[in-house]
């Protein structure tokens, strides 16, 4: 079955044109939308709490301006790079701080080395 953004959708399975959508996937398709707005609203939330916090602790809007443009101009340039076929820094292996073993990578918050056992907090923003 075929599966997609919103998980299987058996209108690309069985139909491969729009006049044949049904009125099921259609409201599957609703309330796809409707959790992913629920998610978004909760993580504006969540931001906007979190940005409180830091101006309690005497950070600014400036502040808050000029890291959003250091970020956007990083990602940007690591974008052109990808492009360009380069190395991205961002490929090199870690090193456990422990052992200084490569890590493996498991895609998960945590990393645990498989020669030491350390276990790392993962970067949660890659």
């Amino acid at each position: 079955m075929a599966r997609g953004l919103w998980g299987t959708n058996s209108f690309f399975e069985n139909n491969r044109t729009s006049s044949n959508t049904s009125t099921t996937d259609i409201r599957e398709y609703g309330e796809e939308i409707a959790r992913l707005k629920g998610q978004v609203e909760r993580l504006n939330l969540l931001t906007e709490a979190l940005w409180c916090i830091l101006k309690k602790e005497g950070y600014t809007d400036d502040d808050l301006h000029q890291t959003l443009s250091e970020l956007d101009t990083n990602k940007k340039r690591l974008k052109k790079a990808r492009e360009n076929g380069e190395p991205e820094e961002e490929d090199a292996p870690r090193l456990c701080p422990n052992c200084h073993v490569p890590l493996q990578n498991t895609d998960s918050m945590f990393d645990r080395c498989i020669y030491c056992g350390h276990e790392i907090i993962a970067d949660p923003f890659k």
